[in-house]
Protein backbone atom coordinates (compact mmCIF):
# COMPACT_ATOMS: atom_id res chain seq x y z
CA UNK A 1 0.00 0.00 0.00
CA UNK A 2 1.61 3.71 -1.13
CA UNK A 3 2.49 6.08 1.77
CA UNK A 4 1.55 9.93 0.03
CA UNK A 5 2.28 13.34 1.29
CA UNK A 6 -0.80 15.70 0.50
CA UNK A 7 0.75 17.25 -1.99
CA UNK A 8 1.24 13.85 -3.64
CA UNK A 9 -2.43 12.79 -3.13
CA UNK A 10 -3.31 16.02 -4.71
CA UNK A 11 -1.22 15.56 -7.65
CA UNK A 12 -2.77 11.92 -7.90
CA UNK A 13 -6.23 13.54 -7.98
CA UNK A 14 -5.20 16.12 -10.35
CA UNK A 15 -3.95 13.28 -12.71
CA UNK A 16 -6.67 11.59 -12.59
CA UNK A 17 -9.24 14.39 -13.31
CA UNK A 18 -7.38 16.06 -15.61
CA UNK A 19 -4.98 13.79 -18.16
CA UNK A 20 -7.38 10.48 -17.57
CA UNK A 21 -10.53 12.44 -17.81
CA UNK A 22 -12.20 10.65 -14.92
CA UNK A 23 -15.19 13.44 -13.56
CA UNK A 24 -14.44 14.63 -10.22
CA UNK A 25 -18.24 14.06 -9.16
CA UNK A 26 -17.25 10.35 -10.27
CA UNK A 27 -14.40 9.87 -7.97
CA UNK A 28 -15.80 11.48 -4.85
CA UNK A 29 -18.83 8.71 -5.75
CA UNK A 30 -16.32 5.87 -4.91
CA UNK A 31 -14.31 7.30 -2.39
CA UNK A 32 -18.12 8.30 -0.13
CA UNK A 33 -19.45 4.60 -1.08
CA UNK A 34 -16.53 2.75 -0.46
CA UNK A 35 -16.30 4.77 2.71
CA UNK A 36 -20.07 4.08 3.46
CA UNK A 37 -19.93 0.29 2.57
CA UNK A 38 -17.03 -0.12 5.56
CA UNK A 39 -19.03 2.41 8.33
CA UNK A 40 -21.95 -0.05 7.49
CA UNK A 41 -19.73 -3.29 7.75
CA UNK A 42 -18.07 -1.89 11.44
CA UNK A 43 -21.03 -0.51 12.65
CA UNK A 44 -24.06 -3.27 12.14
CA UNK A 45 -25.56 -2.35 15.35
CA UNK A 46 -25.77 1.62 14.48
CA UNK A 47 -29.20 2.74 12.70
CA UNK A 48 -28.40 6.58 12.63
CA UNK A 49 -25.36 8.85 11.11
CA UNK A 50 -25.24 12.41 11.76
CA UNK A 51 -22.49 13.82 9.63
CA UNK A 52 -20.39 16.88 9.66
CA UNK A 53 -19.64 18.31 6.61
CA UNK A 54 -17.04 20.77 5.54
CA UNK A 55 -17.24 23.02 2.26
CA UNK A 56 -14.57 21.22 0.53
CA UNK A 57 -14.22 17.57 -0.94
CA UNK A 58 -14.39 16.11 2.71
CA UNK A 59 -17.97 17.73 2.95
CA UNK A 60 -18.91 16.22 -0.60
CA UNK A 61 -17.41 12.78 0.54
CA UNK A 62 -19.81 13.19 3.83
CA UNK A 63 -22.97 13.73 1.31
CA UNK A 64 -22.35 10.75 -0.56
CA UNK A 65 -21.87 9.08 2.54
CA UNK A 66 -25.01 10.13 3.67
CA UNK A 67 -26.75 8.86 1.16
CA UNK A 68 -25.59 5.80 0.40
CA UNK A 69 -26.15 5.06 4.46
CA UNK A 70 -30.07 6.07 3.64
CA UNK A 71 -29.80 3.40 0.78
CA UNK A 72 -28.48 0.95 3.31
CA UNK A 73 -31.61 1.66 5.78
CA UNK A 74 -29.98 4.27 7.80
CA UNK A 75 -31.56 7.69 9.41
CA UNK A 76 -28.99 10.42 7.83
CA UNK A 77 -28.55 14.03 8.58
CA UNK A 78 -25.72 16.49 7.21
CA UNK A 79 -24.49 19.35 9.40
CA UNK A 80 -23.39 21.64 6.74
CA UNK A 81 -20.26 23.67 8.81
CA UNK A 82 -20.65 26.55 6.27
CA UNK A 83 -22.99 28.70 3.96
CA UNK A 84 -24.56 26.69 1.15
CA UNK A 85 -23.95 28.99 -1.57
CA UNK A 86 -19.99 28.34 -0.18
CA UNK A 87 -19.65 24.84 -2.44
CA UNK A 88 -18.68 24.64 -5.52
CA UNK A 89 -17.55 21.73 -7.68
CA UNK A 90 -17.89 17.89 -6.99
CA UNK A 91 -18.79 18.74 -2.77
CA UNK A 92 -21.94 21.30 -4.49
CA UNK A 93 -23.06 18.31 -7.12
CA UNK A 94 -23.33 16.06 -4.56
CA UNK A 95 -24.86 18.26 -1.68
CA UNK A 96 -27.71 19.24 -4.48
CA UNK A 97 -28.32 15.06 -4.96
CA UNK A 98 -28.73 14.22 -1.46
CA UNK A 99 -31.16 17.13 -0.38
CA UNK A 100 -32.50 15.74 -4.29
CA UNK A 101 -32.89 12.75 -2.39
CA UNK A 102 -34.88 14.36 0.11
CA UNK A 103 -32.55 13.54 3.17
CA UNK A 104 -32.24 16.44 6.08
CA UNK A 105 -29.19 19.32 6.23
CA UNK A 106 -29.09 21.86 8.02
CA UNK A 107 -26.58 24.63 6.92
CA UNK A 108 -24.40 27.28 8.80
CA UNK A 109 -21.54 28.67 10.71
CA UNK A 110 -22.85 28.40 14.15
CA UNK A 111 -21.66 25.40 16.30
CA UNK A 112 -24.57 22.39 15.79
CA UNK A 113 -25.84 20.25 18.90
CA UNK A 114 -27.36 17.26 17.51
CA UNK A 115 -30.06 16.17 19.89
CA UNK A 116 -29.90 12.40 18.87
CA UNK A 117 -29.70 9.40 21.67
CA UNK A 118 -26.09 8.26 21.95
CA UNK A 119 -27.22 5.21 21.96
CA UNK A 120 -27.08 3.57 18.24
CA UNK A 121 -25.88 6.73 16.84
CA UNK A 122 -22.28 7.20 15.03
CA UNK A 123 -20.89 10.63 14.54
CA UNK A 124 -18.84 11.10 11.40
CA UNK A 125 -16.11 13.69 10.78
CA UNK A 126 -16.26 14.68 7.02
CA UNK A 127 -15.04 18.48 7.76
CA UNK A 128 -11.97 18.90 6.71
CA UNK A 129 -9.38 16.90 4.75
CA UNK A 130 -5.53 16.57 3.80
CA UNK A 131 -4.89 19.52 2.65
CA UNK A 132 -5.46 21.42 6.09
CA UNK A 133 -2.83 23.17 8.08
CA UNK A 134 -2.20 24.94 11.45
CA UNK A 135 -4.76 25.48 14.10
CA UNK A 136 -8.50 25.09 13.24
CA UNK A 137 -11.31 27.67 12.99
CA UNK A 138 -14.17 28.48 14.08
CA UNK A 139 -16.78 26.48 14.03
CA UNK A 140 -14.22 23.65 13.09
CA UNK A 141 -12.72 24.17 16.50
CA UNK A 142 -15.41 23.74 18.89
CA UNK A 143 -17.31 21.19 16.61
CA UNK A 144 -14.12 18.94 17.05
CA UNK A 145 -13.88 19.82 20.90
CA UNK A 146 -17.98 18.59 20.53
CA UNK A 147 -17.14 15.44 18.89
CA UNK A 148 -14.51 14.44 21.45
CA UNK A 149 -16.76 15.26 24.10
CA UNK A 150 -19.54 12.46 23.07
CA UNK A 151 -19.72 8.88 23.96
CA UNK A 152 -20.97 7.26 21.08
CA UNK A 153 -18.45 6.15 18.34
CA UNK A 154 -16.70 9.10 15.81
CA UNK A 155 -15.53 7.93 12.38
CA UNK A 156 -13.42 10.35 10.53
CA UNK A 157 -13.56 10.66 6.86
CA UNK A 158 -10.18 10.41 4.97
CA UNK A 159 -8.31 12.29 8.04
CA UNK A 160 -9.51 13.70 12.00
CA UNK A 161 -10.75 17.03 11.41
CA UNK A 162 -7.29 19.43 12.50
CA UNK A 163 -4.71 16.53 12.19
CA UNK A 164 -1.93 17.39 9.64
CA UNK A 165 -1.41 15.06 6.84
CA UNK A 166 2.24 15.52 6.41
CA UNK A 167 4.95 15.92 9.24
CA UNK A 168 3.56 18.94 10.90
CA UNK A 169 3.10 19.66 14.76
CA UNK A 170 -0.21 18.78 15.75
CA UNK A 171 -2.81 21.45 16.79
CA UNK A 172 -4.02 22.69 20.21
CA UNK A 173 -7.15 20.70 18.94
CA UNK A 174 -7.87 18.31 16.61
CA UNK A 175 -11.03 15.57 16.28
CA UNK A 176 -10.21 12.24 18.42
CA UNK A 177 -11.66 9.46 16.11
CA UNK A 178 -12.55 6.14 17.04
CA UNK A 179 -12.09 4.72 13.58
CA UNK A 180 -10.72 6.44 10.19
CA UNK A 181 -11.57 5.64 7.02
CA UNK A 182 -8.76 6.20 4.88
CA UNK A 183 -9.61 7.07 1.40
CA UNK A 184 -7.13 5.25 -1.62
CA UNK A 185 -3.88 6.01 0.60
CA UNK A 186 -2.89 7.04 3.82
CA UNK A 187 -0.81 10.19 4.35
CA UNK A 188 2.57 10.26 6.48
CA UNK A 189 1.14 11.26 9.67
CA UNK A 190 -0.99 7.71 9.60
CA UNK A 191 2.22 6.32 11.20
CA UNK A 192 3.96 9.07 13.13
CA UNK A 193 3.01 9.73 17.05
CA UNK A 194 1.43 11.85 18.45
CA UNK A 195 -0.85 12.07 15.47
CA UNK A 196 -1.45 7.97 15.27
CA UNK A 197 -3.25 8.75 18.40
CA UNK A 198 -6.07 10.54 16.89
CA UNK A 199 -6.85 8.29 13.62
CA UNK A 200 -7.95 5.12 16.33
CA UNK A 201 -8.80 2.12 14.10
CA UNK A 202 -7.50 2.61 10.46
CA UNK A 203 -9.15 1.18 7.56
CA UNK A 204 -8.17 1.89 4.28
CA UNK A 205 -10.65 1.49 1.09
CA UNK A 206 -10.22 1.48 -2.09
CA UNK A 207 -11.46 4.74 -4.14
CA UNK A 208 -11.38 3.25 -8.09
CA UNK A 209 -7.71 5.82 -8.64
CA UNK A 210 -6.66 4.14 -11.57
CA UNK A 211 -2.92 2.50 -11.88
CA UNK A 212 -1.19 4.82 -14.46
CA UNK A 213 -2.43 7.53 -12.47
CA UNK A 214 0.14 5.84 -9.62
CA UNK A 215 3.00 5.28 -11.85
CA UNK A 216 3.54 9.00 -12.84
CA UNK A 217 3.72 9.66 -9.06
CA UNK A 218 6.88 9.87 -8.45
CA UNK A 219 6.62 8.49 -4.87
CA UNK A 220 8.83 5.88 -2.88
CA UNK A 221 7.20 5.02 -0.34
CA UNK A 222 4.86 2.34 0.70
CA UNK A 223 3.91 -0.19 3.41
CA UNK A 224 5.08 -3.79 4.29
CA UNK A 225 3.26 -6.17 5.11
CA UNK A 226 2.39 -9.94 5.49
CA UNK A 227 1.77 -10.31 1.80
CA UNK A 228 4.55 -8.55 0.63
CA UNK A 229 6.99 -10.42 3.23
CA UNK A 230 5.54 -13.88 1.77
CA UNK A 231 6.40 -12.59 -1.54
CA UNK A 232 10.13 -12.52 -0.78
CA UNK A 233 10.63 -15.30 2.03
CA UNK A 234 12.75 -17.80 -0.12
CA UNK A 235 11.45 -21.52 -0.04
CA UNK A 236 14.15 -24.42 1.25
CA UNK A 237 14.00 -27.10 -1.24
CA UNK A 238 14.86 -30.69 -0.25
CA UNK A 239 18.07 -30.52 -1.52
CA UNK A 240 19.31 -27.43 0.46
CA UNK A 241 22.20 -28.07 2.75
CA UNK A 242 23.32 -24.94 6.00
CA UNK A 243 25.42 -23.35 3.49
CA UNK A 244 22.90 -21.86 1.11
CA UNK A 245 20.78 -20.23 3.82
CA UNK A 246 23.46 -17.85 5.05
CA UNK A 247 27.07 -17.82 6.78
CA UNK A 248 27.08 -14.99 9.49
CA UNK A 249 28.91 -13.40 12.08
CA UNK A 250 28.00 -12.20 14.68
CA UNK A 251 30.34 -9.40 17.03
CA UNK A 252 28.77 -8.44 20.45
CA UNK A 253 28.95 -8.17 24.08
CA UNK A 254 31.10 -7.67 26.77
CA UNK A 255 32.16 -9.24 30.25
CA UNK A 256 29.50 -7.53 31.51
CA UNK A 257 26.56 -7.25 29.23
CA UNK A 258 26.49 -11.30 27.86
CA UNK A 259 22.82 -11.19 27.18
CA UNK A 260 23.21 -8.97 24.05
CA UNK A 261 25.16 -11.36 22.39
CA UNK A 262 22.61 -14.72 23.48
CA UNK A 263 19.61 -12.51 22.51
CA UNK A 264 20.87 -11.65 18.95
CA UNK A 265 22.54 -14.98 18.17
CA UNK A 266 19.02 -17.16 19.23
CA UNK A 267 17.04 -14.36 16.95
CA UNK A 268 19.58 -15.36 14.21
CA UNK A 269 19.65 -18.58 14.64
CA UNK A 270 15.62 -18.79 15.11
CA UNK A 271 15.39 -16.64 11.62
CA UNK A 272 16.74 -19.75 9.55
CA UNK A 273 20.47 -18.71 9.40
CA UNK A 274 22.19 -22.10 8.26
CA UNK A 275 25.90 -21.04 9.95
CA UNK A 276 26.24 -19.00 12.29
CA UNK A 277 29.68 -17.63 14.14
CA UNK A 278 29.26 -15.79 17.46
CA UNK A 279 32.06 -13.49 18.65
CA UNK A 280 32.24 -12.37 22.22
CA UNK A 281 34.72 -11.54 25.08
CA UNK A 282 36.40 -14.45 26.50
CA UNK A 283 35.22 -13.98 29.97
CA UNK A 284 31.54 -13.78 27.95
CA UNK A 285 31.93 -16.95 26.50
CA UNK A 286 30.52 -19.25 28.80
CA UNK A 287 27.51 -17.50 29.90
CA UNK A 288 26.60 -16.76 25.86
CA UNK A 289 27.41 -20.61 25.03
CA UNK A 290 25.35 -21.90 27.66
CA UNK A 291 22.39 -20.08 26.12
CA UNK A 292 23.21 -20.52 22.40
CA UNK A 293 24.01 -23.63 21.55
CA UNK A 294 23.98 -23.97 17.44
CA UNK A 295 26.56 -21.24 16.84
CA UNK A 296 30.24 -21.59 16.91
CA UNK A 297 32.08 -19.23 18.92
CA UNK A 298 35.45 -16.81 17.63
CA UNK A 299 36.43 -15.65 21.14
CA UNK A 300 37.89 -12.19 21.90
CA UNK A 301 41.37 -11.75 24.35
CA UNK A 302 40.51 -9.02 26.89
CA UNK A 303 43.01 -7.02 29.11
CA UNK A 304 43.14 -7.55 33.31
CA UNK A 305 40.39 -4.45 33.26
CA UNK A 306 38.01 -6.46 31.23
CA UNK A 307 38.56 -4.58 27.99
CA UNK A 308 39.39 -6.19 24.64
CA UNK A 309 42.08 -6.53 23.69
CA UNK A 310 43.88 -5.24 20.58
CA UNK A 311 40.84 -5.10 17.67
CA UNK A 312 43.19 -3.79 15.52
CA UNK A 313 44.68 -6.67 14.65
CA UNK A 314 42.67 -9.36 15.44
CA UNK A 315 41.91 -11.94 12.61
CA UNK A 316 38.19 -12.24 12.33
CA UNK A 317 36.80 -14.72 10.19
CA UNK A 318 34.61 -12.25 7.56
CA UNK A 319 36.57 -13.26 4.65
CA UNK A 320 34.32 -16.66 4.91
CA UNK A 321 31.64 -15.17 5.63
CA UNK A 322 28.25 -14.05 3.70
CA UNK A 323 27.11 -11.08 6.27
CA UNK A 324 27.75 -9.65 9.56
CA UNK A 325 26.48 -7.63 12.29
CA UNK A 326 28.16 -5.76 14.99
CA UNK A 327 27.44 -3.44 18.00
CA UNK A 328 24.94 -5.00 20.81
CA UNK A 329 26.76 -4.87 24.18
CA UNK A 330 30.11 -4.02 23.18
CA UNK A 331 30.36 -0.70 25.01
CA UNK A 332 31.53 2.43 23.68
CA UNK A 333 34.89 2.09 24.11
CA UNK A 334 37.87 2.67 21.66
CA UNK A 335 38.60 -1.19 21.16
CA UNK A 336 35.04 -0.60 19.73
CA UNK A 337 35.74 2.59 17.52
CA UNK A 338 38.49 0.24 16.03
CA UNK A 339 36.09 -2.74 15.38
CA UNK A 340 33.68 -0.21 13.71
CA UNK A 341 36.74 1.58 11.29
CA UNK A 342 37.51 -2.08 9.98
CA UNK A 343 34.56 -3.50 9.60
CA UNK A 344 33.33 -0.37 7.59
CA UNK A 345 36.63 -0.56 5.35
CA UNK A 346 37.81 -4.31 5.34
CA UNK A 347 34.33 -5.83 5.16
CA UNK A 348 33.07 -6.33 1.67
CA UNK A 349 29.83 -8.18 2.36
CA UNK A 350 26.81 -7.07 4.03
CA UNK A 351 27.20 -5.29 7.34
CA UNK A 352 24.75 -4.40 10.43
CA UNK A 353 25.22 -1.92 12.73
CA UNK A 354 23.68 -1.28 16.01
CA UNK A 355 23.60 0.42 19.19
CA UNK A 356 27.37 0.73 20.51
CA UNK A 357 28.48 -0.06 16.48
CA UNK A 358 26.53 3.12 15.53
CA UNK A 359 27.88 5.78 18.84
CA UNK A 360 31.58 6.05 16.65
CA UNK A 361 29.68 6.85 13.08
CA UNK A 362 29.53 10.55 13.29
CA UNK A 363 33.57 10.50 13.28
CA UNK A 364 33.66 7.50 10.65
CA UNK A 365 32.10 9.44 8.09
CA UNK A 366 34.18 9.62 5.64
CA UNK A 367 34.88 5.54 5.96
CA UNK A 368 31.03 5.19 5.54
CA UNK A 369 30.89 7.01 2.30
CA UNK A 370 33.89 5.21 0.95
CA UNK A 371 31.91 2.08 1.96
CA UNK A 372 30.66 -0.26 -1.58
CA UNK A 373 29.21 -3.18 0.29
CA UNK A 374 25.60 -2.66 1.87
CA UNK A 375 25.45 -1.08 5.01
CA UNK A 376 22.66 -1.57 7.38
CA UNK A 377 22.05 0.61 10.36
CA UNK A 378 19.48 0.05 12.80
CA UNK A 379 19.10 3.43 15.15
CA UNK A 380 16.63 4.18 17.37
CA UNK A 381 15.46 7.89 17.58
CA UNK A 382 18.03 8.89 20.25
CA UNK A 383 21.07 7.04 18.59
CA UNK A 384 19.23 9.02 15.35
CA UNK A 385 19.66 11.98 17.09
CA UNK A 386 23.27 11.59 17.76
CA UNK A 387 24.37 10.32 14.24
CA UNK A 388 22.42 13.50 12.60
CA UNK A 389 22.67 16.07 15.71
CA UNK A 390 19.09 16.04 16.22
CA UNK A 391 17.27 15.40 19.02
CA UNK A 392 15.15 12.87 19.99
CA UNK A 393 12.00 15.28 19.53
CA UNK A 394 13.21 16.41 16.38
CA UNK A 395 13.44 13.14 15.08
CA UNK A 396 10.07 11.67 16.07
CA UNK A 397 8.28 14.93 13.88
CA UNK A 398 10.19 13.98 11.22
CA UNK A 399 11.09 10.60 10.72
CA UNK A 400 10.36 9.88 7.01
CA UNK A 401 12.38 12.82 5.86
CA UNK A 402 15.47 12.37 8.14
CA UNK A 403 15.57 8.82 7.83
CA UNK A 404 15.56 9.58 3.61
CA UNK A 405 18.09 12.49 4.22
CA UNK A 406 20.56 10.49 6.10
CA UNK A 407 20.25 7.09 3.56
CA UNK A 408 20.71 8.69 0.59
CA UNK A 409 24.10 11.28 2.11
CA UNK A 410 25.24 7.87 3.43
CA UNK A 411 24.54 5.57 1.08
CA UNK A 412 23.02 3.16 3.44
CA UNK A 413 20.29 1.22 4.54
CA UNK A 414 18.03 3.23 8.10
CA UNK A 415 15.89 1.05 10.01
CA UNK A 416 14.39 3.89 12.12
CA UNK A 417 13.21 1.79 14.90
CA UNK A 418 9.54 2.86 16.73
CA UNK A 419 6.18 2.28 16.36
CA UNK A 420 5.60 2.05 12.30
CA UNK A 421 9.30 1.36 11.95
CA UNK A 422 10.83 2.87 9.27
CA UNK A 423 13.03 1.25 6.47
CA UNK A 424 14.99 3.76 4.27
CA UNK A 425 16.92 2.32 1.35
CA UNK A 426 20.15 4.38 -0.08
CA UNK A 427 18.10 5.51 -2.94
CA UNK A 428 15.52 7.00 -0.48
CA UNK A 429 13.26 4.15 -1.19
CA UNK A 430 10.80 3.79 1.99
CA UNK A 431 8.80 1.19 3.36
CA UNK A 432 6.41 1.10 6.81
CA UNK A 433 6.39 -1.77 9.33
CA UNK A 434 2.40 -2.52 9.85
CA UNK A 435 3.52 -5.21 12.84
CA UNK A 436 4.22 -4.92 16.31
CA UNK A 437 3.50 -3.95 19.80
CA UNK A 438 4.09 -2.12 23.01
CA UNK A 439 5.42 -5.25 23.97
CA UNK A 440 8.53 -4.23 22.43
CA UNK A 441 9.74 -1.54 23.99
CA UNK A 442 11.84 -3.49 26.25
CA UNK A 443 15.83 -4.27 26.61
CA UNK A 444 17.07 -6.47 24.13
CA UNK A 445 14.24 -6.09 21.61
CA UNK A 446 16.74 -3.88 19.45
CA UNK A 447 19.59 -7.21 19.95
CA UNK A 448 16.91 -9.81 18.62
CA UNK A 449 16.25 -7.36 15.91
CA UNK A 450 19.76 -6.91 14.92
CA UNK A 451 19.90 -10.79 15.13
CA UNK A 452 16.50 -11.05 12.80
CA UNK A 453 18.03 -8.43 9.92
CA UNK A 454 21.74 -10.59 9.71
CA UNK A 455 19.25 -14.00 9.08
CA UNK A 456 17.14 -12.75 6.88
CA UNK A 457 19.05 -10.64 4.69
CA UNK A 458 21.63 -13.44 3.57
CA UNK A 459 18.29 -15.50 3.08
CA UNK A 460 16.11 -12.96 1.13
CA UNK A 461 16.34 -12.04 -2.92
CA UNK A 462 17.61 -8.79 -2.03
CA UNK A 463 19.15 -7.31 0.92
CA UNK A 464 16.27 -4.45 0.57
CA UNK A 465 13.67 -7.39 1.45
CA UNK A 466 15.59 -9.25 3.50
CA UNK A 467 15.75 -5.97 5.94
CA UNK A 468 11.93 -5.14 5.50
CA UNK A 469 10.91 -8.86 6.43
CA UNK A 470 13.38 -9.12 9.29
CA UNK A 471 11.26 -5.86 10.88
CA UNK A 472 8.18 -7.40 10.02
CA UNK A 473 8.74 -10.51 11.41
CA UNK A 474 10.18 -9.00 14.41
CA UNK A 475 6.68 -7.25 15.44
CA UNK A 476 4.22 -9.99 13.91
CA UNK A 477 6.12 -12.45 16.71
CA UNK A 478 5.26 -9.98 19.59
CA UNK A 479 2.15 -9.23 18.36
CA UNK A 480 1.29 -13.38 18.49
CA UNK A 481 2.51 -13.07 21.65
CA UNK A 482 0.08 -10.42 23.12
CA UNK A 483 -2.87 -12.32 21.13
CA UNK A 484 -2.01 -15.26 23.07
CA UNK A 485 -2.11 -13.95 26.63
CA UNK A 486 1.45 -12.18 26.90
CA UNK A 487 1.60 -9.37 28.65
CA UNK A 488 3.10 -5.93 27.29
CA UNK A 489 4.63 -5.38 30.85
CA UNK A 490 6.11 -8.91 31.49
CA UNK A 491 7.32 -9.53 28.05
CA UNK A 492 10.55 -10.20 26.92
CA UNK A 493 12.81 -10.15 24.10
CA UNK A 494 13.28 -13.88 25.07
CA UNK A 495 9.58 -14.64 25.00
CA UNK A 496 10.20 -12.72 21.61
CA UNK A 497 12.42 -14.97 20.19
CA UNK A 498 10.13 -17.79 20.92
CA UNK A 499 7.38 -17.11 18.70
CA UNK A 500 9.78 -16.70 15.91
CA UNK A 501 8.88 -19.75 14.00
CA UNK A 502 4.98 -19.21 14.88
CA UNK A 503 5.44 -15.74 12.90
CA UNK A 504 7.70 -17.38 10.26
CA UNK A 505 5.10 -20.38 9.35
CA UNK A 506 2.22 -17.55 9.42
CA UNK A 507 4.35 -15.77 6.85
CA UNK A 508 4.98 -19.05 4.90
CA UNK A 509 1.09 -20.08 4.72
CA UNK A 510 0.34 -16.73 3.09
CA UNK A 511 2.40 -17.71 -0.06
CA UNK A 512 0.30 -18.03 -3.13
Amino acid sequence: MQIVTSKEMQQLDQYTIETIGMKEELLMENAGRAAADEIHKMHSEAHTAVIFAGKGNNGGDGFVIGRNLSSLGWNVSVYLLAAEDALSGGALYHKNLYCACGLPMTAGTGIPEPDSPEEGVIYIDAMLGTGIHGELKEPFYSTARWLNSVKAPVTAVDIPTGVPANEEELPETAVMADTTVVLEAPTLSTYLYPARHYYGEIRTVSIGVPRISWETLNQKRQTWEAGDAAKSLPERTQESHKGDNGKGLLIAGAYNMPGAPAIASNACLRSGIGLLTTSVPESALTAVASHVLEATYFPLAETKNGQVADLQHTPFPWASMDGVAAGSGLGRTDSTKVLTRRLLTETQIPLVLDADGLYFLPELEEEMTNRESPLILTPHPGEMGRLTGLSPKEINAERFTVSRNYAREFGCYVVLKGPNTIITTPEGRQYVSTSGSSALAKGGSGDALTGIVLAMMLQAPTVEQGVCNAVYIHGLAAEMATAEGASDYSFTASNLIDYLPKAIAFIQSQKK
